[in-house]
């Protein structure tokens, strides 16, 4: 698999940090189980898609999937994440008041924008004025959103590239299936003439520093998966300005300032875990971080053979029931082994969801923001069934 050192799904950071480019380019790259996971379910989700838009074969589509189910990655979960995604394309296919053209891992190119730039759009749908480019995400740990999305929106221009003498467009949409975090996708619209001029006014200029490796360096939320985040002194800078700054105490804070010191202290707790792994790792390659050391941290005693322990327990006299417990499996283990639409169609009576327990999250977050206040037509309408 080639990759643009300018690539789509770094272009948050290379956007604000251009010189972070060429750095992150020539860092090794190392696949992870999270990567690796993410590229088998990627590659369900397009045997899928080829299945059902593009016409691929029953026999060709078995002997695919038989293919990707022997990878050491394969989950059988996948199958039920890869139909959610399949269910969205489904969704948004049947909002088109024509069968709209469909493309399935659509290669496009951006270079008129991005030296070299170029990219792999996980389906791309047109039909009457409107282009839409939908990705796939696997992950579960980070919520991803469609907007503004640097990635989804260089997706688009090379789509419109690809597809401008072909079809009339005037509007583009993004859609990200998470299914892993959201049930329902995320989508953004903004118009061509917008698209384009944030290719021009944003995107260009930074592009032509990052491929030079000129330009400021930057801290932001875009420092989370670039190489140097340990060791980058523009976030070192930033962050202990940020830790001399001289809040007043906490009586005296208003609810104002206290929004404004979460959100920066959690850029700041971000860069000391970062901080903390460069210095052990440091330290584990031999050389000196002053002041600190690698050591060994708590373990936790193992058996070494399981079994043979609890025969010699058994015949200390050591009860049965004292060696196996037994509990029930939680909803979630029983659903993965039933798989989602057979636990659904039989368990779905037996089911309940309640509220969540509140939690702080950022004011972007797309869940809906819950109060412990009651609205007066709550107070009034409790005190007429009373008085009924």
């Amino acid at each position: 698999m080639s990759h643009a050192v300018l690539s789509p799904s770094s272009a948050e950071r290379w956007i604000h940090c251009p010189p972070s480019a060429k750095i992150n380019a020539e860092a090794p790259r190392t696949d992870t189980a999270y990567t690796k996971e993410g590229t088998l379910a990627h590659a369900l989700c397009e045997l899928k898609g080829r299945k059902y838009f593009l016409g691929l074969g029953p026999r060709k589509y078995a002997a695919e999937l038989k293919k990707l189910q022997a990878d050491e990655m394969w989950q059988d979960e996948m199958e039920d994440y890869t139909e959610d995604w399949m269910d969205a394309l489904k969704s948004f296919d049947g909002e088109f008041d024509a069968r709209p053209h469909v493309a399935v891992e659509q290669k496009v190119e951006f270079s008129d924008i991005v030296p070299e730039g170029f990219g792999t759009c996980d389906c791309v749908m047109i039909g009457g004025g409107l282009l839409q480019v939908i990705d796939f995400k696997y992950g579960k740990g980070v919520p991803v959103g469609a907007e503004g999305n640097p990635q989804l929106m260089l997706y688009a221009l090379g789509a419109l590239k690809a597809y401008d003498m072909i079809y009339d467009i005037d509007t583009v949409k993004l859609s990200i299936v998470q299914p892993r975090i959201r049930r329902e996708p995320d989508s953004w619209e903004v118009s061509v003439d917008d698209l384009n001029a944030w290719a021009e006014d944003v995107v260009k200029p930074a592009a032509a520093l990052a491929i030079r490796g000129e330009g400021e360096y930057r801290e932001g939320e875009w420092c989370r998966f670039c190489a140097i985040r340990g060791s980058c002194r523009a976030r070192a800078e930033a962050n202990l300005a940020l830790a001399r700054a001289e809040f007043r105490l906490p009586p005296e804070l208003e609810d104002g300032e206290i929004g404004d010191i979460l959100r920066e202290g959690e850029r700041l707790e971000s860069w000391l875990s970062d901080l903390r792994k460069y210095a052990l790792n440091a330290c584990l390659d031999g050389r000196e971080i002053p002041g600190w050391k690698a050591v060994e941290g708590r373990s936790q005693r193992a058996w070494t053979d399981a079994e043979a322990a609890f025969d010699a327990a058994r015949a200390l006299g050591v009860p049965e029931a004292m060696l196996y417990e037994r509990k029930p499996v939680t909803l979630a283990q029983l659903e993965k082994a039933m798989g989602k639409k057979a636990f659904a169609e039989g368990l779905k009576d037996y089911v309940t969801t309640p509220p969540g327990k509140p939690t702080l999250a950022a004011e972007k977050d797309r869940r809906s923001a819950v109060t412990g206040r009651t609205t007066a037509k709550e107070d009034f309408g409790d005190y007429e069934q009373e008085e009924q």
